[in-house]
């Protein structure tokens, strides 16, 4: 990250903030898309209290708790939200992978970050940016890589089927190969379609890992929500591994 926002030049983004504002009006998955791809080869302003290697990141809870970095997407945006604030406030500059670096870091306690809260307010939570971070190889030679396997543990089917006949909140799971951060490490993305939200929707996500693990021949996993905009995008057009049976 660079150094405070009174000597870094003024960021504008305006495709951003104009895809921003329409997902306020229509938040489909299209638009959700667009944004993502957009905020990838953007840069942000980071509001920060401290100096640099000892800065404070602001931070907003939602209703349950969880707490999200603030950013701003643009020079306007982050002076009209400190605009009443006696001192000056001061901000680095941050592309999406130093986002995506702070928030993953499990010392900060962060579920992700906003952009621009209070307005055009967009979120991006810590297992979407888990994802995002993957494929964009963040740490590595940017050659992640998710994909169908050429072959699936051998018990992992059944053992599905089985944890959908348990499971009334889960209906649909994918089950995915992917290539780490430009390394040559395989892990399994499992994506589900799963009811809830918040906690009980991470406690789900969390049981369910746990249970595939003794059948993924010795290899971990990542499982994720079909809500979040990157996990559509990685099944879109893909058949289900397996599907809960409602005859």
């Amino acid at each position: 990250m660079s150094e405070d926002s009174n000597k870094i030049e003024r960021i504008e983004n305006e495709k951003l903030v104009e895809l921003m504002g329409r997902i306020r009006e229509d938040s489909s998955e299209e638009n959700m898309i667009a944004v993502l791809k957009e905020a990838a080869v953007s840069k942000f302003i980071v509001p920060v209290d401290g100096s640099e290697g000892d800065y404070r990141f602001h931070a907003v809870s939602d209703s349950k708790g969880l707490k999200y970095m603030v950013v701003y997407s643009d020079t306007d945006s982050f002076e009209v939200a400190f605009e009443n604030k006696k001192e000056p406030q001061n901000g680095v500059l941050a592309g999406f992978a130093d986002l995506i670096d702070v928030v993953m870091a499990p010392k900060m306690g962060l579920s992700g970050f906003v952009i621009n809260p209070g307005s055009e307010e967009v979120l991006f939570g810590h297992e979407m940016l888990k994802m995002i971070a993957a494929q964009m190889g963040i740490g590595g030679d940017g050659t992640a890589k998710v994909g169908e396997p050429d072959r699936y543990p051998p018990k992992l089917k059944e053992a599905l089927d089985g944890y959908l006949l348990i499971e009334p909140t889960v209906s649909d799971i994918w089950v995915r190969l992917m290539r780490e951060n430009g390394t040559d490490r395989l892990i399994w993305l499992i994506v589900v379609n799963a009811e809830g939200e918040g906690e009980p929707l991470k406690y789900t996500l969390d049981n369910l890992r746990k249970y595939c693990l003794p059948y993924l021949d010795n290899m971990d996993a990542m499982v994720v929500s079909s809500n979040e905009v990157f996990a559509k995008q990685v099944i879109k057009g893909v058949k289900p591994f397996a599907t809960r049976d409602n005859d």
